[in-house]
């Protein structure tokens, strides 16, 4: 015959297991939510990275422009200009992650991050077609000034100084494309 002996019913074995019990599920929320944000950040990452390479292309377009309308300036057949004012350019991706994230993502690449998308919206703003209606802009009121003056030149010093700035802007903001460029390339590489 076998004796079935009972343990008398222990309240501390079962605080201690439901203790471990409970810290084990905590463990495994507290790595399942880490693995979710790690994903999640690299997705991100992944996200901005792109971003970053397409951004690259566009900026090459934007300074095949810049260079036509340099030569146009150069040549003085500035009628010739047409141009698209380069909405593509865009800071939707970037400013759609939080900073708090952007910081987790990059560390120490965040500020060149940054630089880099003030930069595209500084170029976004400041554009071929910006600059080439700038250029009109004042060399049209300088027209319309000496529209009675039978002994002035459309080519006259102003007019020039108005191609000179013009030019003068077009090199700095090919040079502002040639920095970002390179602070793309040390973020995606």
């Amino acid at each position: 015959m076998i004796l079935l002996t009972s343990e008398p019913f222990s309240f501390q074995k079962t605080l201690l297991i439901a203790l471990i019990g409970a810290i084990i599920g905590q463990s495994l929320i507290i790595v399942i939510s880490w693995i979710k944000k790690e994903i999640d950040l690299s997705r991100k990452k992944k996200m901005i990275l792109d971003d970053l390479k397409n951004q690259e292309k566009i900026l090459d377009e934007l300074t095949k422009k810049y260079l036509e309308l340099k030569h146009l300036f150069q040549i003085r057949e500035t009628d010739q200009f047409t141009s698209s004012v380069f909405h593509i350019l865009h800071l939707d991706i970037y400013q759609s992650v939080a900073k708090n994230e952007l910081y987790a993502i990059f560390k120490k690449n965040l500020s060149t991050l940054v630089d880099i998308y003030k930069s595209i919206d500084f170029l976004k703003s400041q554009g071929p077609y910006w600059v080439y209606k700038d250029y009109l802009e004042k060399s049209e009121l300088h027209l319309e000034k000496k529209k009675n003056d039978d002994n002035h030149e459309f080519y006259c010093d102003t007019h020039i100084g108005f191609i000179e700035i013009a030019l003068k802007n077009i090199e700095n903001h090919l040079k502002t494309i040639m920095v970002t460029k390179s602070k793309i390339k040390k973020i995606t590489d």
